[in-house]
């Protein structure tokens, strides 16, 4: 259980004249009480007061998180309906102003909850949600876990390396990664690894096929372990043997240096638009910024996506906090051609960028 943060969390119920907070997003559930569950089809959810917290699951549930969730008082209604629960717990406690997180509870249950208590209590919505911002600072457990899940993507990503050949599809890649990876004891991959040969290379978020691999080809691989519920991601872009063009060396430096340019100026309480900006503008000194279409990174924790985000459509308010855990992954891609894309994590400190990826980044994969 994070103590800490729900101590920050009830001082922020203070703030907002609220009496209690219902937490429904399942990693920032997780996050809270220290039982790791994605489930999102009725796993539960957390209702916090100013001295209670109490933990609402079902009968599927309740042992691993009475054993998981030290310090809340599980609570498992009869009729697996949680609405009709909260509102008796609400009323049994006096509260009448309860806040919930409006981007993850869907509309069918926030209406059963509001039509149970709409005598006693009610709903006041928050669309960013305190506890995503508690979660962007990493306290020390977390970082950890987040090291040795980048730990078991670098020993896989040298494992690839040396087993990878033409002839073989990216599917089998793929699988491969996966196994490899819950080999090493996590608990799978944090996502569905990446693996774009040749032209496939052009789409950022291209899905491994039966496509075969071939020599001299750039091959594009996203990948990245989860371990103990917490997200790696990494991606290299190799060629097997000698590149076909002299093309991929130019575009792959590009991409390199705008990465390397990038981690070099983050620091704490850059914004996001201006570590974005740091990438974006060393691929348009190379008259590559039109094919670069995605933000330049992300937060890294519970999820693979989560705040901070360092893109131009970030808000211009939001900063790269220090001890918070980010990727930096510029990428160029190119319509029929195929692309590159290189990304590390690591964590941001008052003064600098701590890189945590140890993969190399040589393109060229001898074979």
């Amino acid at each position: 259980m994070n103590q800490d943060s729900i101590n920050r969390m009830r001082s922020w119920l203070d703030e907002n004249g609220l009496d209690a907070f219902l937490v429904t997003q399942p990693q920032n559930r997780s996050y809270l009480s220290g039982w790791f569950n994605d489930d999102e089809e009725g796993a539960g959810m957390l209702l916090i007061g100013k001295q209670h917290q109490l933990l609402l699951t079902n009968p599927l549930y309740k042992e691993v998180a009475e054993h998981e969730a030290n310090g809340w008082e599980v609570v498992v209604p009869p009729s697996r309906e949680y609405a009709p629960a909260i509102a008796r717990l609400v009323t049994e406690n006096g509260w009448s102003a309860i806040g919930f997180e409006a981007m993850a509870l869907h509309y069918g249950v926030y209406e059963n909850i509001r039509s149970a208590g709409q005598e006693n209590f009610t709903l006041h919505p928050f669309n960013e949600s305190i506890v995503n911002t508690l979660r962007l600072v990493k306290h020390p457990h977390e970082l950890e876990l987040l090291k040795r899940a980048v730990a078991i993507t670098d020993e896989t990503f040298t494992h690839i390396c040396q087993w990878i050949q033409p002839g073989m599809t990216e599917k089998q890649v793929q699988l491969e990664v996966s196994n490899y990876m819950v080999s090493l004891g996590a608990d799978g991959p944090a996502f569905e690894t990446i693996v774009a040969s040749g032209p496939n290379g052009s789409m950022p978020h291209s899905h491994a096929g039966q496509r075969v691999i071939q020599r001299g080809e750039l091959i594009t691989i996203d990948m990245g372990a989860r371990y103990e519920g917490y997200c790696a991601d990494m991606t290299r872009t190799i060629c097997l043997g000698q590149p076909a063009e002299a093309r991929m060396f130019e575009i792959y430096n590009a991409v390199l240096n705008a990465m390397k340019t990038c981690e070099a100026g983050i620091h704490g309480g850059i914004t996001g638009q201006a570590a974005d900006a740091l990438a974006r503008s060393a691929l348009e000194m190379e008259g590559l910024a039109d094919y670069y279409v995605h933000g330049t990174g992300h937060g890294l924790g519970l999820q693979v996506h989560e705040g901070p985000s360092l893109s131009q459509r970030a808000p211009e308010d939001m900063i790269l906090p220090a001890g918070s855990v980010v990727t930096v992954e510029p990428g160029v891609y190119i319509p029929g051609w195929g692309g590159v894309r290189i990304e590390d994590c690591g964590q941001v400190t008052e003064n600098g960028f701590e890189v945590f990826t140890q993969s190399p980044t040589e393109m060229v994969i001898a074979r």
